[in-house]
């Protein structure tokens, strides 16, 4: 499957008293390691990140297949924001300079975003990025089937995908779009990200959703996965995740 990966794992942990969530352990492995073997698939992955995350890129790249490409980058300024972390990932991914946007000749033809929180990032990755592959070559998704019970917004139906471009965005089972779990055409990110940044600002504390305004979402409903993340020491002993000995970054 041809596709680029971006791993967004660059938030405070402000609820988590500033520790790095995906260096926290769960099943013997960090969530960055989860996320990035729920990536393998992917030609290049960038990891939007601190450096502290280096030692698991590492360890990861280590035992990756020799011609996939790892690189570990930041949004600007730091803690700005999934959106500006997905900038930074897809000019990164594109080797741009920094401040462009760069070209949609450096990228595969579809880019995964998977959030670095997640519990359990391989199935959800995978059923995504299948479905995505899937329905990429159509001129249209179709409207909504049993088999993966996808909702498809009217309006989307009828957007002209050269516009637009698509989005393939699960939902969870009680309806909310999960755009930190998504595949998207990357023409139409490329687009996107240019529409959305703002002069001087670029996409500085802005939503996904904002990034994703034009695209065209196709919301998908995925079977067997979980969407659960870790935002708060609650979340963590909720999954079995131990908490660290230490305040602050755990190395």
């Amino acid at each position: 499957m041809n596709f680029d990966a971006i791993v967004v794992a660059g938030g405070r942990g402000r609820r988590l008293g500033g520790t790095d969530k995906p260096l926290l352990h769960h099943g013997g492995a960090t969530l960055l390691d989860h996320a990035l073997r729920a990536t393998a698939a992917a030609h290049r992955i960038a990891v939007v990140g601190p450096t502290e995350l280096n030692p698991v890129i590492s360890r990861y790249a280590a035992e990756a297949d020799a011609g996939q490409i790892i690189t570990l980058t930041r949004e600007y300024p730091a803690f700005a924001g999934p959106a500006a972390a997905v900038a930074a990932g897809m000019r990164a991914l594109g080797d741009g300079a920094a401040g462009d946007v760069p070209q949609p000749g450096g990228h595969a033809p579809l880019t995964l975003i998977l959030a670095a929180d997640l519990i359990s990032p391989g199935p959800v990755a995978t059923a995504i990025v299948e479905y995505a592959v899937e329905h990429a070559a159509d001129g249209r998704d179709p409207a909504p089937r049993t088999v993966a019970d996808t909702a498809v917004e009217p309006e989307a139906q009828t957007m002209p995908l050269a516009e637009f471009g698509r989005a393939w965005v699960p939902v969870d089972d009680q309806g909310r779009l999960q755009p930190l779990s998504c595949v998207i055409e990357t023409p139409a990110l490329l687009r996107a990200i240019e529409a959305a940044e703002k002069p001087g600002e670029g996409l500085a504390n802005s939503s996904m959703m904002r990034l994703l305004a034009k695209v065209q979402i196709v919301r998908v409903s995925l079977d067997g996965v979980d969407y659960a993340d870790v935002d708060t020491w609650e979340d963590a002993d909720k999954a079995g995740i131990a908490r660290p000995t230490a305040p602050g970054r755990e190395t």
